[in-house]
């Protein structure tokens, strides 16, 4: 397919990433990592460009797992704190 048909990877993760690109939220990162999935399953991608979502795929599953790990601390931080408290 020619650049810029509707066949072409949309979903680009440069290996420098700006601060704003590593704070995309949660839901974000699922949504772009779903599109990945989908126009790979769909066969709309050569195989090259597979690869390359596939690669990208994995840089946002990193990321997202990232989110859920700080959230997943803050969590226990806060359960911590609270159920500390109430003991007093």
């Amino acid at each position: 397919m020619a650049p810029g048909c509707s066949g072409e990877l949309d979903f680009r993760v440069s290996k420098s990433k700006s601060k704003a690109e590593q704070e995309v939220p949660y839901e974000q990162l699922v949504e772009q990592l779903e599109g990945i999935v989908d126009q790979i399953e769909g066969g709309e991608l050569g195989l090259e460009d597979s690869i390359k979502g596939y690669e990208q795929g994995i840089e946002l599953v990193k990321r997202a797992r990232m989110i859920l790990d700080r959230a997943e601390q803050r969590i226990t931080e806060l359960n911590a704190d609270t159920l500390g408290s109430s003991e007093d």
